[in-house]
């Protein structure tokens, strides 16, 4: 973050300096004071659970001197206090205004139902040859850590991509109004928040707040070969809409995904009247959809396609996401284990089925947010786990049960474990799971599958 003084703050989120020295500097945010340091500014921000206002004394022994605060507190006069009617508003209004100080920034957000963090990741691999980019850490996507992102942006930044998560209406739209993107990708529309929002409609209506702030100059990225995105009509939009796909008529058209299992895929575009080649080495032929939106975005933002082809070629994995590691004794576990839908359990099912390896196992735990029809979707990624021929599914949590019946009927009980904990779980993996194996590990995070992951990868030698 740029430097700002306690006194140069105040304003830029409707606060009021109630003491201190108005000319201490900061050049950074925090709301943790388990890493805060002592440039950054604390925000004392309120939750369901706990109450960063009982940290305050936590901030200043760690060295902060400038802390934004909606209550009342009693602290040393070397502290400076910026007094918020809502510290959450506050840091949200503060990341807006600070991005005014960058008008020639190019702007890019990215939504979808899934995709989002890879097509994230992908789309900073295209950029960053040609332009200095910022991005969301990790999965920093809501509305506290895309203000965060917005807060890290520096003045070396020439581009910036803004992550935006959702889970009801209003939120899209609470982000994109911080950002104000002048892009934005469209990944996709699945069931995730179906529960709450009632209908895929709805959740396009929902990830669409993207565009709110957009005017004639600015550009969407879609994909269109979902079902649902292949049906809107784009030429009555009041901005620029680039179709990415396989779909006739398509801007940037998908001719090929070659799928190279553990090694990634190979995407075919065409586009400009020319055949482009790129190498992507993230496993899974959706990425070849991620990738491909994520090439579109960077071509618009003037990058070539011969740079382009370069730097993704040298994209990492994201943590949690497809990561595919050998433990001790030679169990090949495939990490996805951060969040799940249908559509996103099938993917990674797929990668599996393509690594190579002795024994193909699932092990999966329950979907969250499906809404009425729980139990359908779970039955339809245990149907897919048999069709495949997955050789053993494990399950654990109260929805995957479907999973594993479905899948029973497929494969036949004696390929099927089910457990009603994941402790119960990991306490049997010993006995199941055997050196040469490649698992798969997939759930919504809420899950902490991460637990499992950690567990195979150990030496326990």
């Amino acid at each position: 973050m740029k430097a700002f003084t306690a006194q140069q703050l105040a304003p830029m989120m409707e606060g009021t300096l109630i003491q201190g020295d108005p000319g201490l500097t900061v050049t950074g945010v925090s709301t943790d004071t388990r890493t805060i340091t002592k440039d950054q500014v604390f925000f004392a921000l309120q939750g369901e659970k706990s109450d960063g206002h009982a940290y305050l004394e936590k901030a200043r022994e760690a060295g902060c001197r400038v802390a934004v605060v909606s209550k009342d507190v009693s602290l040393p006069e070397d502290m400076a206090l910026i007094r918020v009617a809502d510290t959450l508003k506050a840091l949200q209004a503060l990341a807006k205004n600070y991005l005014k100080q960058f008008p020639e920034l190019k702007k890019v957000g990215v939504t979808g139902s899934t995709g989002k963090t890879s097509t994230k990741e992908l789309l900073y691999w295209c950029l960053c040859g040609e332009y200095r980019t910022a991005r969301n850490i990790k999965n920093l996507n809501n509305h506290i850590g895309m203000p965060l992102t917005a807060l890290s942006v520096e003045e070396e930044h020439q581009a910036a991509i803004f992550e935006m998560g959702m889970g009801d209406f209003g939120e899209v739209d609470l982000l994109a109004d911080i950002a104000r993107p002048q892009m934005a990708i469209l990944t996709n529309i699945g069931v995730s928040h179906i529960s709450v929002l009632g209908s895929r409609e709805n959740i396009l209506k929902a990830k669409m707040e993207i565009t709110n702030y957009f005017d004639k100059d600015s550009v969407l990225v879609v994909n269109i070969d979902n079902d649902l995105l292949s049906q809107e009509n784009w030429e009555e939009k009041e901005y620029r809409v680039v179709k990415v796909g396989r779909a006739p008529g398509s801007d940037y058209r998908i001719r090929d995904i070659l799928d190279r299992g553990e090694e990634g895929v190979t995407l075919t575009l065409d586009f400009a009247g020319e055949e482009h080649v790129f190498d992507i080495p993230i496993p899974g032929v959706h990425n070849g959809y991620n990738g491909a939106l994520a090439v579109a975005a960077a071509c618009e933002l003037g990058v070539a396609p011969a740079q382009i082809a370069v730097t993704i070629a040298q994209c990492e994995h994201t943590d949690q996401r497809l990561v595919i590691n050998t433990s001790p004794v030679g169990v090949k576990v495939i990490d996805d284990s951060y969040n799940a839908s249908p559509d996103s359990m099938k993917a990674g099912i797929d990668v599996l089925m393509r690594a190579e390896g002795d024994r193909k196992v699932v092990i999966l735990a329950d979907m969250l947010g499906m809404g009425p029809e729980t139990e359908k979707y779970h039955r339809e990624v245990g149907d897919y786990a048999g069709e495949k021929g997955v050789d053993l599914v494990l399950t654990t949590g109260k929805d995957a049960v479907f999973i594993a019946d479905s899948a029973a009927r497929r494969l036949g009980e004696d390929r099927i474990y089910y457990f009603p904990t994941r402790d119960e779980m990991i306490g049997k993996l010993d006995e199941v799971v055997r050196p040469g194996d490649v698992v798969l590990v997939k759930a919504s995070h809420a899950l902490g599958m991460e637990k499992v992951v950690e567990y195979l990868l150990k030496d326990r030698s």
